[in-house]
C-alpha cells in the first residue's frame, strides 16, 4: 500500500507499509514517477516524508520479497539522480524502534548514497515536519 498526498506542496506526505511485494512496489514505483513528473514541472524542490505505522513485529512478519527488494533497487538506480535534483530531503517516520536503532545513525549518509536526497528517522510527523522545514529554508542543502 502507497499513499501520496501532494497537498501540502511543497511538503510531500507518502504512507507505506513496507512494500512487501512485487504489486505493492509497482504501485510504489508508478506513485514516485508521478510525483517526480509532478516536481520537474515546479520551480521549488520538494521534501519527502515517509510515514510508516508498521511495528517492530510488523517488519519481522512482512520480509519484502527478493523480487520486490530487486524492482525497487533497480528504479532507485535508475531514478537516484532524479530525486537529488528535486528533493531537499527525505523524512522517515516510524514506530519500530528496532529500525529506528538500525537507521538514526546511518541515516543521513545511507538515504543519501541510495535514494540521492538526505535524510533522516523520526518518531513522530511532527519532527520529521519540524526538519524538512529546515532544510527548505535553506537555499541548496546538499
Amino acid at each position: 500500500m502507497v499513499r501520496v498526498d501532494m497537498s501540502t506542496w511543497p511538503i510531500v506526505v507518502i504512507e507505506v507499509d513496507g512494500l512487501a511485494t512485487v504489486v505493492a512496489m509497482e504501485e510504489y514505483n508508478a506513485a514516485m514517477e508521478k510525483l517526480l513528473d509532478h516536481a520537474e514541472q515546479r520551480p521549488e524542490r520538494f521534501g519527502m516524508i515517509y510515514l510508516s505505522q508498521m511495528t517492530d513485529a510488523d517488519h519481522e512478519q512482512h520480509k519484502r520479497e527478493k523480487a520486490a527488494q530487486k524492482l525497487s533497487n533497480d528504479w532507485l538506480k535508475v531514478n537516484k539522480e532524479r530525486i537529488g535534483q528535486q528533493c531537499v530531503g527525505i523524512a522517515m517516520v516510524t514506530l519500530a524502534t528496532g529500525m529506528m536503532k538500525v537507521m538514526k545513525p546511518i541515516a543521513k549518509l545511507s538515504m543519501k548514497r541510495l535514494m540521492g536526497a538526505p535524510g533522516d528517522v523520526f518518531f513522530t510527523q511532527a519532527e520529521a515536519e519540524a526538519w524538512m522545514t529546515e532544510r527548505m529554508a535553506t537555499p541548496e542543502q546538499t
